[in-house]
């Protein structure tokens, strides 16, 4: 008898891999903007948007006095659409490529297709990471894809998008471009305590004499600094906590060939303040249409990010397994953001 995925594997094997496909990835921004699953998926944006994770001070009161009446505390923000992320595969061709390839059993079979269930997972998975690294390095989110075109702007002011000098010049002031920087943050009453760039930067930092001088004086000025000197200068003159993103991700270009892009741009240098365990935001995921197919499993779904799906169709006659989530980065105080892009002379 032919193998059939869709009697092979049940909904509830279905259910159990979603429930089970883990979204955080040891990178830097699964740390700067953790994944959150909600089922109140526009209460969950608000709520997070109101800068839980910001301090406020209460009043001190006289004994036997009246507390005084809480508020929540006022922000901006553009109502964002929450983008829904998808990708199906044709299962009944894949089938065929494997039989046709040497896949001899339904045992073998059963295994390439959850392999494939990863891969369109992991294809979702990482269209979020890109969301999140444009955050960090744009301050914006631009979907042109799939028939979108569309900008979400996260609130980042202007004039916390700042420009940057040659870094690749030795003799440059980078020591100088941090200090304006930091110095646009404090005029917000931020203080700055995390810096994240390209490893490309940090190089050049590392052979900069203004660097150099700050931690040598000028005795051994072209002297190539170490990466532990540099991120204990950071601290100690900035307080900044130097962290790097140098990830990046394959696509499909409009030719049919393939290339590599980072999720973080090279040429930007993002400085912003981070509450605990350095988090500056949230990846907030929701539920997805999909998840009706297993309403009757409302417990599991609060730990599922990414739903799996299998369907026939009968024209064309074939069978297809896709993987989609609800997915928007939250970014609760985008005042506490500096964003500077490093120009490089020919570049």
């Amino acid at each position: 008898m032919p193998f059939n995925v869709l009697d092979t594997i049940s909904v509830t094997e279905r259910l159990n891999f979603s429930q089970n496909f883990a979204v955080a990835r040891p990178t830097v921004l699964d740390t700067l903007f953790p994944d959150v699953k909600t089922q109140h998926f526009k209460a969950e944006y608000y709520r997070l948007m109101q800068g839980q994770n910001l301090p406020t001070p209460a009043y001190v009161h006289a004994l036997d006095t009246e507390a005084h009446i809480g508020s929540r505390p006022t922000f901006e923000k553009v109502l964002t659409e929450k983008l829904f992320i998808k990708e199906k595969i044709n299962q009944s061709e894949q089938l065929q490529m494997y039989i046709t390839n040497g896949v001899p059993d339904d045992d073998g079979l059963v295994r390439w297709v959850f392999d494939d269930m990863g891969r369109l997972s992991e294809s979702v998975v990482t269209r979020t990471k890109i969301a999140k690294g444009q955050v960090l390095s744009r301050g914006i989110m631009k979907i042109k894809e799939n028939n979108l075109d569309m900008t979400i702007d996260f609130g980042v002011p202007a004039n916390q998008k700042i420009t940057f000098g040659d870094w690749s010049n030795p003799e440059y002031d980078i020591f100088g471009d941090i200090q304006k920087a930091v110095k646009i943050g404090k005029d917000q009453g931020k203080i700055f305590n995390y810096m994240l760039t390209s490893d490309t930067q940090v190089q050049r930092m590392r052979k900069n004499k203004s660097l150099q001088t700050a931690i040598y004086g000028g005795i051994n000025v072209g002297k190539l600094v170490t990466m532990a000197e540099l991120r204990a200068t950071l601290v100690e003159e900035f307080g900044l906590t130097l962290l790097t993103c140098d990830e990046q991700f394959a696509f499909v270009k409009v030719d049919g060939s393939r290339a590599n892009q980072r999720y973080f741009d090279e040429n930007k240098a993002t400085f912003f303040s981070a509450g605990m365990g350095g988090r500056v935001g949230t990846g907030l995921w929701g539920p997805t249409p999909e998840e009706a197919e297993y309403s009757a499993f409302k417990e599991a779904l609060q730990k599922m990010f990414v739903t799996v799906t299998m369907w026939a169709t009968e024209d064309p006659v074939a069978k297809w397994t896709k993987a989609s989530g609800m997915f928007i980065p939250v970014l609760p105080d985008p005042y506490g953001m500096v964003i500077a892009t490093v120009t490089v002379v020919g570049e």
